[in-house]
């Protein structure tokens, strides 16, 4: 069965041509990622700011963060992110780039102040915060070569077999009806054009010969997150907050795949085929989340925070081409010379439902002037749902899907600690996160866990403070162009560097004076006079 790498949703497409749906690395999880970027602060200490909060990547995570801070703030966050991906197998080994800049975060904080009817009242609220910033959850930006031998088959083996006993004006636009427009495949004289064989040499361990077989995957785009959130500080001791988060999503993907004749056809000539497939997927969506940090005492701190999941209405574009490169022998079957372009393209529409997260965790406060964090994250990816009312889509189709999620998918332990050390005004942080794999090892074949480790500087002078992150996400995955094609284990690392800037401002943290107290001290009563015979 191939395997794909990109999005669930082109399942859809993949439907006529396969017994049953398939779900791969990068496809139902795509978006349900964790933030890769965020600000410098909590790149900086990998993530684990469940009980810390006051930055502005905690509305997307855990919006008690919010209650913490105590001046309004404006922070911006570009990065620039690398990523690169060595695909190994048997035969070759290649190493491919691919490099973005974009805005990792942007927000806004404003906190408010709550005036005490009395100086002597120290309890009740403090404080209520308001914000609104925007994170990115992940980037697409990926280029991913590979390129294997075979001398045993070949991706048009699958098509004559799932081609067989179809009439061949009946064969899908996608995929069947251009590989037999081009001659991979082709009707056996007499059998009223129904049965297919493929032009593919059928024995080509003879002589040493082989197929090249490659695969070149171009994916852009991003998925980001607007995230509106309240909060409230109770008696400096409970912090609370919610968000309502909007998220867009514009993914793009170019994937040709060819196979190069390594040897003299005399019977049909071929050179080369290919089968190039693009994709946008795009769409909107929506969750909620609510926090709470709560102050056991000076120097520890809890937290915790559930996302709802995020409810994704999304629109593929899909489209499919393909080409081969005869040489000009003339034989009874297949007219000589190059091919023309055959294919298809189509629209879906179509929800997924991503799953729901719980986040704990616990923070210690140094000597008032260092924090070690530490979080704990649950989520169950089995339970990504898809549903869809196309009519373009088969009956059933979406159960096939949801089984297939089901199958392939677990649920994941995540965890990440995080250090910060301040010696004003230079800040040094440090961070490491450890993301379980998320898949069915008995049925995908293999695991993908993830980690990543990361570290910082932070300088803050009055109320301007800069700061620096570097972080490098490191994971394996294995890939096959078709079912029986040789195994490519993909090594991906990913490095993000992250600059904040930001700028406090207000008041905020500084009770109100009372107008009463405040004309007292600008002009004191007299004092008042001596007693009866003091002097």
């Amino acid at each position: 069965m191939r395997r794909f790498l990109y999005s669930v949703c082109l399942i859809g497409a993949i439907i006529p041509l396969q017994s049953d749906a398939q779900v791969s690395q990068s496809d139902a999880l795509r978006y349900s990622q964790d933030i890769l970027g965020g600000t410098a602060r909590f790149a900086a200490m990998g993530g684990a700011f469940a009980a810390v909060g006051g930055d502005v990547s905690t509305l997307a995570y855990n919006p008690a963060g919010i209650a913490v801070f105590t001046k309004n703030e404006l922070e911006i966050s570009p990065g620039l992110t690398l990523q690169s991906t060595n695909a190994s197998n048997s035969s070759n080994s290649v190493t491919n780039q691919a490099s973005s800049i974009n805005l990792q975060s942007f927000g806004l904080v404003l906190t408010k102040k709550v005036r005490s009817k009395d100086k002597d009242d120290v309890g009740g609220w403090k404080s209520y915060n308001f914000g609104i910033a925007y994170n990115r959850m992940n980037n697409f930006n990926d280029n991913v070569s590979i390129t294997t031998v075979s001398h045993t088959n070949s991706f048009a083996d699958g098509l004559t077999q799932q081609a067989q006993g179809t009439y061949y004006n009946n064969l899908d636009g996608f995929y069947l009806n251009p590989a037999f427009q081009i001659g991979i495949i082709d009707t056996i004289p007499g059998s009223n054009y129904s049965n297919y064989f493929n032009i593919i040499d059928q024995n080509l361990n003879k002589n040493g010969d082989y197929l090249l077989q490659t695969e070149n995957i171009t994916t852009t785009g991003s998925m980001g997150e607007t995230d509106i959130s309240f909060g409230g500080n109770y008696n400096d001791k409970l912090f609370i907050g919610a968000t309502v988060g909007i998220v867009d999503v514009n993914y793009n993907l170019t994937d040709v795949y060819t196979e190069t004749a390594e040897y003299d056809d005399q019977l049909f000539g071929l050179n080369n085929y290919s089968f190039t497939q693009n994709l946008n997927t795009s769409g909107e969506g929506i969750n909620f989340k609510l926090g709470f940090i709560y102050r056991i005492m000076d120097w520890l701190r809890i937290g915790g925070a559930i996302h709802s999941p995020t409810f994704l209405s999304l629109t593929d574009n899909y489209s499919t081409s393909w080409q081969a490169d005869y040489n000009s022998i003339t034989n009874p079957y297949f007219y000589p010379g190059p091919t023309q372009t055959f294919g298809d393209q189509t629209a879906y529409n179509y929800n997924i439902t991503t799953p729901l997260k719980a986040i704990g965790g616990a923070a210690i406060v140094i000597n008032k002037q260092g924090i070690l964090s530490a979080d704990y994250e649950y989520v169950n990816y089995s339970n990504i749902s898809f549903n869809s009312s196309d009519p373009n889509l088969a009956q059933g189709y979406g159960t096939a899907v949801n089984n297939a999620i089901g199958q392939q998918f677990i649920q994941a332990n995540n965890l990440r600690f995080g250090f910060e050390w301040v010696l004003y005004p230079v800040s040094f942080r440090a961070g490491y996160a450890i993301y379980g794999n998320p898949y069915n090892t008995a049925t995908v074949g293999y695991s993908s866990p993830r980690t990543t480790y990361s570290a910082g500087i932070g300088l803050k002078v009055n109320n301007v403070y800069f700061d620096f992150a570097y972080t490098l996400m490191q994971y394996s995955e294995q890939y096959a162009f078709y079912q029986g094609a040789e195994t490519s284990t993909l090594k991906n690392n990913i490095t993000n560097v992250i600059f904040t800037l930001g700028y406090k401002f207000g008041n905020a943290n500084h009770n109100r004076m009372p107008r009463r107290e405040r004309f007292q001290q600008a002009y004191p009563p007299p004092p008042p006079p001596p007693p009866p015979g003091a002097y």
